[in-house]
């Protein structure tokens, strides 16, 4: 019945996926020490220094930045103990993405849990950048460290759908009862966009690097992006992939396009290899994101 009452429900789509961003633009803007970081880094006369000392009057902000410089996920031979030696050692180009994707984990609150898990969500968003950076190695993409903040942040357009609009989101989980290859199109027949559109807003809005925002933009049509489809195509991969590791349903394999194996010269199989030796990974650069504690994922609940 309920199913029924939604299929003939009359859904008008009253704003686009720009518009809802644009509205929000306050409300989802980033703190000001990552939009400091991303004025010095454009700025050709600022300094690597000028860059650390912002970043360093955030004390939350620093405190997890060395938590993440200092993770399995780098390697590094020894410790990193100050954010201008952090800067040294990463770049400043990468330092502002972690920035950036550090700050985001904190900027979604109100969701109700009933509906979603944020911890799940972020287990599953950290999966998806750990392979996604895996697999841009095997690929041997330029600067391919970047895979791990596209995959992270790859669906905050779901988290903006269901915090600022909640009751159609509830109706968008109804129609796509758990399948995410159902998902895109429950979203475009109850709002009239995807969440894929909305985060591209987003990104455009914080004005993140194209690269990022068009891999966010494509990441469910990947063989559709004029650009960067290269990552777009490992993002596309990536998710799903961490979607069957979170969650262990073969069927979520099925929907990869398969254009994208002769794209990026990977087969299931290699992917599937790569999967084996991430999990302690993973859960290491949860706690440093997230909190500490394993996320405890629901099957029956899957956004």
């Amino acid at each position: 019945m309920l199913d029924r009452q939604i299929q003939a429900a009359d859904y008008s789509h009253a704003m686009t996926a720009e518009q809802l961003v644009q509205g929000l633009e306050q409300v989802m803007s980033l703190p000001d020490a990552c939009l400091r970081v991303n004025q010095l880094i454009e700025d050709p006369d600022s300094s690597s220094a000028d860059i650390a000392e912002v970043i360093a009057q955030d004390a939350d902000l620093s405190g997890r930045m060395l938590r993440l410089v200092n993770s399995a996920y780098y390697g590094l031979s020894g410790r990193v103990e100050t954010i201008s030696r952090a800067v040294t050692i990463i770049g400043t180009g990468e330092l502002r993405d972690l920035a950036l994707m550090t700050a985001t984990c904190d900027l979604f609150q109100g969701i109700p849990a009933d509906m979603f898990i944020m911890r799940d969500f972020w287990h599953y968003s950290v999966a998806t950048g750990i392979l996604g950076r895996t697999l841009a190695k095997k690929c041997n993409v330029l600067h391919g460290e970047r895979l791990f903040v596209m995959g992270v942040l790859h669906d905050i357009g779901r988290l903006v759908i269901l915090q600022h609009m909640t009751e159609k989101a509830r109706d968008v989980l109804l129609v796509a009862d758990g399948k995410n290859d159902l998902l895109v199109g429950a979203e475009q027949e109850i709002l009239g966009f995807d969440h894929a559109e909305v985060g591209y807003e987003l990104a455009r809005a914080w004005n993140l690097p194209e690269s990022i925002s068009t891999s966010i933009r494509y990441h469910h049509d990947p063989m559709a992006a004029r650009e960067f489809g290269l990552e777009s195509a490992l993002v596309h991969i990536s998710q799903a992939m961490a979607y069957h590791l979170v969650w262990g349903r073969e069927d979520d394999l099925g929907y990869i396009d398969g254009g994208v194996w002769e794209l990026t010269g990977l087969t299931v199989e290699n992917c599937l290899e790569s999967t084996e030796s991430l999990g302690d990974q993973i859960m290491e650069m949860f706690a440093v994101l997230i909190g500490d504690g394993n996320p405890k994922a629901s099957p029956k609940r899957r956004w």
